[in-house]
């Protein structure tokens, strides 16, 4: 039984005791009325025979029956009628007063839902209910309605940012095949292999993107197709640090690859992307002349792989928006950074997929940051 249907239970049983309690109390003041008029109209005499009559004989309670019936009225006279209409007008009014704010107190809860369901249904985002004094179902129910109109409001924002990100990282390379293009067609521009390189890079620019978001968007559904195998994750680690080589040498970045992890249950093609987006990430925010660390090791249950850099870390306040998607350190020389800005939200994405997570912290006693990949060392096939 639900907590509200044993309250509903209880006012009934309230009603009940309540009902009961006023009739009982009635027929007490009935009674205390029949014998009022029994001792005021019966003479002295009688009064005093009638306390004659206490030993248990037939003559005598036949006696006291005589003159019981002949002084008490005990027939249902006008005045009896009234106050029955009236025991039962003071029952309905205070049973009905009970149940009234009763009622008033459990509908006005979802009365107020109702009527912020229908806002938030006609598109305003920003509706909560005010706090009440409430208790069980009723208050769980408005607690529940203002975590689920808060959840709206933040997808709302978010979708708002992913579109805003979606369009400023498609523009530019929009805007450059716009421009050259033009400037082939009207001759400006002369057809080459270098331009046309330019083009193609372009293009996978575009390409990468497009796929990025289609990962991502199959991830937020859980839909996205895993092809697991038993996967030595200790090469995987070497071979996206070798494939992220040429990228390094253009800041004198190293990469290097420490420790061991026991093979895994994975996707090969998924955990190496996850991978190879937290490396690229640490080597964009990496200074010069400078070492990123791959860090694999075995923690009880979990796989673990931390990469490290030697970068200015992140600030505290940013610590929940690492993996938003598009989302960017307000700063310039974050700004000036070259990447999609959706690395860090797939990786996390390929993680849960495979139950695993990533976590980031700042690394204690020197610069940088560490974000650490975890996966669960034994899955089910």
């Amino acid at each position: 039984m639900s907590r509200l249907s044993f309250r509903m239970l209880l006012l009934a049983a309230f009603m009940t005791v309540l009902t009961l309690a006023i009739g009982i109390g009635a027929s007490f003041v009935i009674t205390y009325l029949d014998i009022y008029d029994l001792t005021a109209e019966m003479p002295l005499a009688g009064w005093s025979e009638l306390r004659a009559m206490l030993p248990d004989d037939p003559v005598i309670r036949a006696r006291f029956q005589e003159l019981f019936v002949r002084y008490s009225h005990t027939d249902i006279r006008p005045q009896d009628w009234f106050f029955i209409a009236i025991t039962a007008a003071i029952s309905t009014l205070l049973g009905g007063a009970v149940a009234f704010v009763f009622a008033r107190r459990l509908s006005r809860p979802i009365t107020a839902v109702a009527d912020a369901a229908v806002k938030v249904a006609a598109g305003e985002q920003n509706v909560r209910i005010a706090p009440m004094v409430l208790a069980g179902e009723v208050a769980e129910l408005v607690g529940s309605f203002n975590a689920m109109a808060a959840s709206l409001d933040a997808y709302g924002r978010e979708r708002s940012i992913l579109t805003a990100g979606i369009a400023h990282e498609m523009r530019t390379p929009l805007t450059v095949l716009r421009g050259r293009l033009h400037g082939l067609i009207d001759g400006v521009i002369a057809m080459s292999d270098a331009e046309a390189s330019t083009l193609l890079r372009h293009v996978d620019r575009l390409s990468r993107i497009v796929e990025e978001l289609r990962t991502l968007a199959h991830a937020e559904v859980n839909a996205l197709t895993l092809d697991r195998r038993m996967v030595d994750l200790t090469e995987t680690a070497h071979l996206a640090a070798a494939d992220l080589g040429p990228l390094t040498a253009e800041g004198d970045v190293t990469i290097a690859v420490a420790g061991a992890a026991p093979p895994l249950f994975c996707d090969p093609l998924r955990i190496s992307q996850a991978l190879t987006n937290l490396i690229y990430n640490a080597v964009k925010h990496a200074p010069p002349a400078s070492q990123v660390l791959v860090s694999l090791e075995q923690s009880g249950a979990h796989v673990s792989i931390a990469v490290m850099d030697a970068g200015p870390g992140f600030a505290a306040e940013d610590h929940d928006r690492l993996f938003a998607p598009f989302w960017r350190a307000n700063s310039p020389a974050n700004a000036a950074k070259p990447g999609s800005g959706l690395g860090l939200s797939l990786a996390l994405k390929i993680a849960q997929a495979h139950g695993g997570t990533i976590t980031a912290t700042n690394r204690k006693g020197t610069n940088g940051a560490i974000f650490t990949l975890w996966l669960p060392l034994h899955q089910a096939e």
